[in-house]
């Protein structure tokens, strides 16, 4: 019986010694470095040259008008990109996430 008991307490207290697993991000981290433009009612990153669009821009946590500053500027944002939409989405946290690379947007030759 003492040892059925001992068991038993084993069982029970075995997983609570196990160390905790780090839960995996499933987040796509990704930096895109483009020009900022504006459509109707959201900011999208644009080619320098061809003007393709290669993400929307969403904001969270803050206004989508910080992205305004920025418009007509290359700049590197860094993101969770999400590819379910075409173009995909790139969901940016915090203005800090935003680098201002140059005032105008031309071509790299």
């Amino acid at each position: 019986m003492r040892y059925t008991f001992a068991i038993l307490i084993l069982l029970v207290l075995a997983p609570l010694a196990q160390p905790a697993q780090k839960q995996k991000k499933a987040a796509n981290s990704q930096v895109i470095t483009a020009c900022l433009d504006e459509k109707a009612d959201y900011y999208v990153l644009r080619t320098d040259d061809t003007l393709k669009e290669l993400a929307v821009l969403e904001p969270v946590g803050f206004e989508k008008q910080i992205f305004a500053r920025y418009v007509g500027h290359k700049v590197s944002i860094s993101g969770e990109l999400n590819n379910a939409s075409q173009p995909p989405t790139l969901r940016v946290t915090s203005p800090a996430h935003i680098k201002d690379i140059s005032d105008m947007c031309v071509p790299e030759k």
